[in-house]
């Protein structure tokens, strides 16, 4: 076996921002579920993530949680040095990248301490049973009693459709010797003619097309992560539990908050199926096999730290939320299609009388959930769920400002500079929220510009114009290119004529800049 365990390194991972592994998220679903928050902890939190790929995502939560010491460990050495070239441009005092095999690292568990919290996003999808179960070991012996650990991962059985096109892809680069990117072009060619053709094993999995239809709007080294790897391994939850069970890790729920209230959501059939089964290992496996999983955001914990029911209420009522985004009203101007929400099941409507005043008492600013059952006129259990909703959609956040916000527009300035020369980012750390808030590269290209210079829009559309130029990119009006400079420049000066008005003054209010 080589030092890539049989992962993919022809392209780096992505540079994407998972909120779900936010310690402020966690904490908050953890204590949804029962289990204490660490933020009740005296100490000084320790935070690990164990396959932190390119290191965006943990730079981010380290710039908005400064009082946080942060931790990545990826193998990949092409990953750690752009993560702590990110982290040293930032001056992220409280984060640091390591290079480290999981392998070799569960033989010496001692060298990296003891965490709070610990997150490992997609990757244990990705790598063999041996690395996996020492990622687990890994895990167990870093996590403090009463610690939380998110993992995320591509679930069966609603990934089953998906297996003929890793198999495929994988078959036809090992026997043609095709480079990665063409993989994956030429692979999504040959399976979209099988489905025109209507073979058989197309007809029999239509989830199938669904993933093809999807792969243009992806990201090409997501989709080579996603689908070349040697090993690439769906677990159903069973597995999952068998794997951490060992390790003293406990299952506590689903971070992603569209699922927290999933079982009374269901169907009455549903609900009379799930009710059949009351071991909590299968109950899950079931709900997965109800609505065809495909992906978990589990939170296990090591030692459930009891949270007493009336500790519980306390402290959920009096945590804040911040609104991030108001669901424009229809064009024909029904209200009550203005709350509409994705679930595992579809999308659901919430009823106006009650979302529309829980956003009504958010836009005057930030609140605790307390004032927001007292504005809804709902119990509990009723505001808690409307808000599940509302996080899930993105619409709502959990409120946690920084005490120091200059960590974080230290971190916004380097990645605007670096979108400038070319990187991919595309997101933002927002420390008056305590959040991050995505952000477009023309965006993050002005933003630059303002650094440097006035904030007018003419000379910040120039500007922009003669970087996209430098960067051999262009502008799009519609669906109509834009490439040369006389082309772009209206349609810059428009950008840039927004950027001043309504995204500049927005990101200070949210502590960008």
């Amino acid at each position: 076996m080589t030092w890539n365990h049989g992962y993919n390194t022809d392209l780096g991972y992505t540079y994407g921002y998972y909120r779900e592994q936010s310690p402020v998220w966690m904490d908050l679903a953890a204590a949804f579920h029962g289990s204490r928050p660490r933020s009740l902890s005296q100490a000084r939190l320790r935070y690990l993530e164990l396959g932190c790929g390119q290191g965006v995502n943990l730079a981010l939560l380290a710039a908005t949680f400064p009082d946080v010491e942060f931790l990545g460990v990826d193998f990949n050495p092409e990953h750690v040095a752009h993560a702590t070239q990110l982290a040293r441009t930032a001056g992220l005092a409280n984060l640091r990248f390591i290079e480290g095999d999981f392998l070799a690292l569960a033989r010496d568990p001692a060298s990296l301490g003891m965490f709070d919290h610990i997150s490992a996003h997609g990757i244990v999808s990705w790598i063999p049973p041996a690395v996996h179960a020492a990622l687990a070991s890994l895990v167990g012996a870093c996590l403090k009693p009463g610690g939380i650990y998110y993992t995320s991962y591509n679930t069966l059985p609603g990934w089953y459709s998906a297996a003929p096109i890793q198999h495929l892809l994988r078959l036809w680069q090992r026997r043609e010797g095709l480079p990665s990117l063409a993989a994956i072009e030429r692979g999504r060619e040959r399976l979209a003619a099988l489905v025109e053709a209507k073979s058989a094993m197309t007809q029999a999995l239509p989830g199938l097309k669904g993933r093809l239809d999807k792969f243009p709007s992806l990201a090409k080294n997501y989709l080579v992560q996603e689908y070349l790897h040697e090993n690439w391994l769906p677990f159903w939850f069973d597995g999952m539990h068998a794997v951490l069970d060992p390790h003293k890790l406990v299952h506590v729920g689903s971070a992603t908050a569209g699922e927290w209230y999933l079982p009374a959501m269901l169907p009455e059939a549903f609900r009379s199926i799930l009710g059949g089964y009351q071991d909590p290992v299968e109950r899950q496996v079931m709900l997965d096999v109800l609505i065809n999983q495909s992906f978990r955001r589990d939170l296990w914990v090591k030692g459930r730290d009891p949270f007493w029911p009336g500790q519980q209420r306390e402290w959920l009522l009096a945590q804040r939320f911040v609104l991030v985004h108001t669901p424009p009203l229809p064009e024909d101007g029904d209200e009550a299609k203005r709350y509409r929400y994705p679930t595992p099941l579809g999308e659901v409507t919430g009823k106006p009388e009650i979302y529309g005043k829980i956003y009504g008492a958010l836009a005057t600013g930030p609140k605790p959930l307390a004032e927001l059952m007292a504005a809804s006129g709902q119990p509990l259990p009723g505001a808690l769920q409307a808000l599940s909703l509302m996080l899930n959609a993105g619409h709502a956040l959990p409120f946690a400002p920084s005490r120091n916000p200059k960590p974080a527009q230290a971190l916004n300035r380097a990645i605007a500079e670096a979108v400038s020369a070319g990187a991919p980012y595309n997101f933002l750390a927002a420390p008056a929220i305590g959040g991050v808030v995505p952000a477009s590269d023309t965006d993050l290209i002005m933003l630059a510009a303002t650094a440097r210079g006035p904030s007018q829009p003419a000379p910040i559309a120039d500007g922009l114009v003669q970087r996209l130029i430098a960067l051999g990119k262009g502008l799009k009006d519609g669906d109509q290119p834009l490439t040369t400079a006389e082309a772009m420049r209206p349609k810059a000066l428009e950008l840039a004529e927004g950027f001043v008005s309504r995204t500049l003054p927005d990101w200070r209010k949210l502590g960008v800049l």
